[in-house]
């Protein structure tokens, strides 16, 4: 058997039009981040699996993989080590259900970019959906299945849901497959079909900038708690998402257009529609922190609104100049939140194998 050593690195993602109203069928503008997932794959002459996640001090574990994918653990693993290890585990069964047997491996995983240096939290930058591609992907070109852009994206997307009880609209594994600014609407039929994916170029004069709120939120927990709201008051949920589904469809059709104050204004009525949703559905969408940054940003002459759920984590400013986003950034660098150094990375997922043979 040759040696075989798998390289990936998937990019995460940013939210910046559309949260919430994409899971409902609304466009959503996403963008590929430069904060990278790493895997590599090495393979073992035996049907032994080895994971490796040195940023999370996971001490190694060795396990099989039984016919139907579950792990059989070579020796006794702490309950606390299988819960962190359970979403490798459940894209390994995945795979294995739906592709078949996969050769014995040693699999390191890095996802550090995706926390923050100092506290350890973990910022909402996609960083299982970049896992998810970055894993799948190696292990398709492990087992020498070949794959065009669409299928990596529709599997990935399965076994992300999978992984995840079928939670989840896929923008972001369409950033972290396809790389740069995309136009992403979800499938309607998730197990059937894919969504629409659709790259698009920001306006020349529409700057960004990304800032961290000081702590992480569950994006899980939010949205089941916006959907109590959907079941309870139905009407007063539908009124809101139409409003937020028509902005969407607006944004993208304007950041396409090249048409920045219009898609500055449509940012900042989004912002109102999340407060809005925040308040009725008892869900802290626009939290006091994220009030706080929206008043530095407008005082600057900028608008802002979270990248995600909302809650803390992330969340970003928007003008039409280089000034006034020196002067945001300047207000920032004065307050208690922090400046993301984050860029559109242009590329998606990227993959490298070498064999030796032995």
């Amino acid at each position: 058997m040759d040696d075989i050593t798998i390289n990936v690195s998937s990019p995460g993602k940013q939210i910046l039009l559309g949260e919430y109203a994409v899971l409902e069928g609304a466009p959503a503008l996403v963008a590929a981040v430069n904060r990278q997932c790493n895997v590599n794959i090495y393979s073992l002459y035996n049907s032994t699996f080895q994971v490796q996640t040195p940023n999370l001090n996971i001490p190694e574990i060795q396990f099989t993989l039984h016919s139907d994918g579950d792990a059989y653990f070579r020796t006794n693993v702490d309950a606390d080590t299988q819960k962190q290890l359970r979403f490798v585990l459940c894209i390994l069964k995945y795979v294995t259900q739906k592709v078949g047997k996969i050769p014995g491996a040693r699999i390191e995983i890095d996802t550090s970019a995706f926390y923050h240096h100092v506290t350890g939290h973990k910022f909402g930058l996609g960083s299982s959906a970049a896992l998810t591609v970055s894993l799948v992907s190696g292990l398709m070109e492990y087992m020498g299945v070949e794959m065009s852009s669409n299928d990596l994206y529709r599997k990935a997307f399965q076994a992300h849901r999978f992984a995840q009880g079928k939670m989840g609209s896929g923008v972001d594994i369409a950033a972290s497959t396809t790389g740069g600014i995309l136009s992403y609407t979800m499938p309607d039929n998730p197990e059937k079909s894919i969504g629409k994916i659709d790259r698009i170029t920001r306006p020349g004069n529409l700057f960004m900038m990304s800032m961290w709120a000081g702590y992480a939120a569950s994006t899980r927990n939010f949205v089941r708690s916006v959907n109590v709201f959907k079941k309870e008051h139905p009407a007063a949920y539908d009124s809101i998402i139409t409003k937020m589904t028509d902005l969407s469809k607006e944004g993208v059709r304007t950041f396409e257009a090249g048409d920045t104050q219009a898609f500055l204004e449509v940012i900042s009525d989004y912002a109102d529609c999340e407060r809005e949703l925040g308040n009725k559905s008892r869900t802290e969408i626009m939290s006091d922190v994220h009030e706080e940054i929206f008043s530095i940003v407008k005082n600057q002459g900028g608008t802002y609104k979270p990248s995600g759920a909302g809650g803390g984590d992330i969340g970003i400013a928007f003008c039409s100049s280089e000034e006034t986003m020196a002067k945001i950034k300047g207000a920032i660098d004065d307050s208690v939140f922090d400046l993301m150094n984050l860029d559109v990375q242009p590329a998606g997922v990227q993959i490298s194998k070498t064999e030796e043979v032995s």
